[in-house]
């Protein structure tokens, strides 16, 4: 195989725009520019004509290999693409990994018709494709060999997450993402940041994540040092000049020692930024979070789902308890935080009782954000497993923010969908925090931020 010096990524995100640029996608950029080849992104998040857009940058850039990176909820626009690169350019090699390759890499490979689609964290395996490595060798990759699809046995994990490069975000249009990015809205509209990320994995087992995560980045957690946290924070202030940041790990806390110790370099160093983080309400604690605080904590982003014990335990398994909700919301409050919580409705078995338990329940507790999603089981999830008979669509329609896939007994999906779309509406004008939601609203770039959650609701 030849050597790929011209790389086209495309980001195939044709629905919900938002201020997180794709850092996999960057990570791929970074990785290629070491081997000496020139990237360029086709993002699809801020096009009028994402595939006109994709055409033009076939004819104009003339890539040696275009590389998609996909979750579920972009099979659809991404099969479309391919059909975009084999008319425009049919010469090309065409790549597909992410999330849904991961887990569905021969599928992937026989709806997409690509060259190779990779199952697996890909950085390791993406230098060896462009520097000529025959897939044959490359564990995790699949293709086509004599008309039947290959998947090669084996993962390439990455186990010094520090002998990596720091993420190519001069792909993007950050002044776009920076424009578009609110997850820290509540805590001030003006603040300019994005997100990094930290680990890779995850020790949990709740059954919307797992076992899908575990088969991208294997069952042990690794993470970065604290100071390959800090050179990044610093690139970005000195490059960018953010003042705001999101740690965009799942379970960004487990490891108290190592949190610390990042808070302790950023306190040193003085970044005086603010930022927020993801939280299980079971890892937090007072000592915790007042570190975390003295080092610009400001939000925290809690993982709640649902507000019936039962759901918890014997659906998403998700090892918390609600009580244990309250205790961490009172924590954080009583040290001035922001905290937005994570919900979701209709899981299969679910009642109309428990749905409305957990709407009340993000509405009278004192959360400053909330995101309602509609519980959707994403192939080779547990939930997937436990709920196969139940959904009745197809995966290239799934969108949690929008569609239930199940049917379940005694509510139907019309009505799961009325309910989160009500859900929304009921937490932000609810009287604890009307003020609150309008004054984040106003203002023309705050307006702008907010048409795009709403088309989420």
């Amino acid at each position: 195989m030849k050597r790929l010096k011209r790389i086209l990524f495309v980001f195939p995100e044709t629905r919900y725009p938002s201020g997180q640029p794709p850092l996999g996608i960057a990570m791929l950029s970074a990785v290629a520019k070491q081997t000496g080849a020139e990237t360029v992104l086709c993002d699809m998040s801020f096009q009028k004509k994402p595939f006109e857009h994709l055409s033009n940058l076939l004819q104009s850039f003339k890539p040696d290999a275009v590389s998609i990176t996909v979750v579920t909820p972009q099979i659809r626009a991404t099969l479309s693409a391919c059909e975009v690169i084999r008319k425009i350019a049919p010469e090309v090699y065409l790549m597909i990994g992410g999330p849904h390759a991961t887990v569905l890499p021969i599928e992937t490979l026989e709806t997409s018709k690509a060259d190779l689609v990779y199952s697996g964290e890909g950085e390791i395996a993406f230098k060896q494709l462009l520097e000529g490595t025959d897939p044959k060798d490359i564990p995790g990759a699949c293709f086509f060999e004599d008309g039947k699809a290959i998947l090669v046995p084996g993962k390439l994990l990455v186990e010094n997450l520090d002998s990596l490069p720091l993420p190519d975000r001069s792909i993007f249009d950050m002044k776009k993402y920076f424009s578009t990015w609110y997850s820290m809205d509540r805590v001030d509209p003006s603040l300019k940041g994005t997100t990094i990320m930290g680990t890779r994995g995850c020790p949990y087992t709740c059954t919307f994540c797992q076992p899908t995560l575990s088969e991208i980045f294997g069952k042990k957690m690794r993470k970065r040092s604290p100071e390959s946290i800090i050179q990044e924070l610093k690139h970005l202030v000195e490059n960018y000049s953010i003042n705001a940041f999101m740690f965009e790990d799942s379970t960004f806390i487990v490891d108290h020692k190592w949190v610390t110790e990042i808070c302790s370099l950023m306190i040193s160093q003085k970044l005086n930024l603010k930022w927020c983080c993801n939280v299980r309400a079971d890892l937090l604690t007072e000592e915790l979070l007042d570190t975390m605080v003295s080092a610009g904590l400001s939000k925290v982003n809690m993982g709640v789902e649902s507000a019936s014990q039962r759901v918890l335990d014997d659906i998403y398994r998700k090892g918390i308890t609600v009580e244990g909700v309250r205790k961490a919301l009172r924590l954080c409050h009583s040290r001035g935080l922001f905290v937005q919580g994570y919900f979701m409705l209709g899981a299969p078995g679910e009642t109309v009782e428990e749905m409305k338990l957990t709407i009340d329940f993000a509405t009278k507790e004192p959360f400053d954000d909330a995101l309602f999603d509609i519980t959707t089981p994403f192939p080779h999830t547990e939930l997937w497993e436990m709920s196969k008979e139940l959904i009745n669509a197809d995966y290239s329609e799934f969108d949690c923010f929008h569609k239930s896939v199940y049917t379940l007994d005694g509510i139907t999906a019309e009505q799961i969908e009325k309910l989160k779309r009500n859900a929304f509406w009921k937490f932000y004008a609810h009287p604890a925090r009307i003020l609150k939601t309008v004054r984040t609203v106003l203002g023309p770039r705050n307006f702008k931020r907010t048409l795009l959650k709403v088309r989420r609701v």
